[in-house]
Parts: structure tokens; C-alpha cells; sequence
């Protein structure tokens, strides 16, 4: 199998779990832009993360050519749609319903020495469980095939829902901490199991506080 341009993904790559699809972002496949501006436009994603500049299909697209391509370049690893299993009686293509993400900055920005893991869900298809699926089967992936040990998960910290979902995933929460690398948001922190006590040495060198 041969590789999108500027992708370091076989064509054809996914990852499944029992209910899902994990497959890279395509900036040329339309629907997977329409998607992506559909879903960083709804009120959930406004309030848990705010607006972006991602506004329609185009946009979108731009998007995913500028930054998701660069960092599937760089790390082999970043932002993913997530789409049900089942297909769509119309398309007959797997529904898509949110993305899962795995991030790690470079230089000369700020940015920490272990990827991130993150999610973004459509509201009609919260509290299903989908996020924590999704989520797990990343990081095992990227464990499995990149050899990744660390993975932060970063949430406001007033969301005890998204905590929860970093809980369910295995993470282990850490403190709270205002976060240079997000603007000083004060958030928290998770790990996974197995990372060093002392986070400088992946890169967060803030005070982390207990609540």
C-alpha cells in the first residue's frame, strides 16, 4: 500500500475498536472537511474549547493540510476522525462523529516532551462512551507501534466531565496547574501510569497544586 502525499499513512490505514473507526484526517477528502467545520462549530465545542478559525469546508481543509499533515510529518501521530462502524445507508460510508487527537508541540513554540491526548465528540453522540473507546485505543496503538510511554491529558479544570473521561481512559490526575502552553488556562494534569513523579522532565516545569 502506498502513502497519501504528505500523509505517512498507508492508504487504507485504520484503527478499530469494537464500535469505531480511527483513520487519518484527508484534506482533499470533502466530507472529512465538512465534517471537521460541522463539529468545531457546535455550542459544546465553543464552550469546552472556543472558536477556531476553521469556519466551513475550505477552512477546514486549509487546516488539515497546514497543521494535522505537519504533525502526522513530524510525529506520526496527531489528530484523527472517529466514525462508527455502521455505514451511512446513503454514503455507505462509516459515520463520522468526532475526532481523537494525540499532540505534541515543537520547537521554537513552547511545548511539552510527551504527546497529549484529546477528544472532541458531536453532542448528540456524548455520554455514550465513545471518547473513552476512542481515546484508550489510541494511546495502545501509539504504544504499541511508535513506542510512546508518556502521554499527558490536559482538561479546564472546573470540567469534571472530560476529567472523568481521562480517568476512564487509566490516566492518573496529577494537580492543577496554570499551563504556559495553553495561554496560562488553569488546568488539569493526568498522566499515564508510569511516568516519572517529576514532570520537568517532560517539559512541564509549572507549579502543579493539589486541590
Amino acid at each position: 500500500m502506498t502513502s497519501k502525499p504528505g500523509s505517512p499513512f498507508p492508504s487504507g490505514f485504520v484503527i478499530t475498536t469494537p464500535r469505531l473507526r480511527i483513520t487519518p484526517l484527508d484534506p482533499t477528502n470533502e466530507a472529512h472537511c465538512t465534517f471537521l467545520a460541522h463539529l468545531w462549530n457546535t455550542d459544546l465545542f465553543f464552550r469546552s474549547c472556543g472558536r477556531t478559525s476553521v469556519l466551513d469546508t475550505r477552512s477546514a481543509s486549509d487546516f488539515i493540510t497546514t497543521r494535522v499533515l505537519a504533525d502526522y510529518a513530524r510525529n506520526k501521530h496527531g489528530m484523527f476522525l472517529v466514525s462508527l462502524q455502521e455505514q451511512d445507508p446513503m454514503s455507505l460510508q462509516p459515520i463520522p462523529i468526532g475526532t481523537v487527537s494525540l499532540l505534541k508541540g515543537a520547537p521554537p513554540n513552547r511545548h511539552y516532551l510527551a504527546p497529549d491526548i484529546g477528544y472532541a465528540i458531536l453532542p448528540e453522540m456524548n455520554g455514550k462512551g465513545y471518547a473513552t473507546e476512542a481515546a484508550k485505543e489510541l494511546i495502545e496503538w501509539a504504544k504499541a507501534e511508535l513506542g510512546i510511554t508518556g502521554v499527558f491529558g490536559f482538561c479546564d479544570a472546573r470540567n469534571l466531565h472530560s476529567r472523568r473521561v481521562l480517568e476512564k481512559i487509566g490516566m492518573e490526575f496529577r494537580g492543577i496547574a496554570a499551563l504556559e502552553m495553553f495561554g496560562g488556562a488553569v488546568s488539569a494534569v493526568c498522566t499515564l501510569p508510569g511516568m516519572s513523579e517529576d514532570l520537568s522532565v517532560y517539559g512541564l516545569t509549572e507549579d502543579i497544586r493539589k486541590e
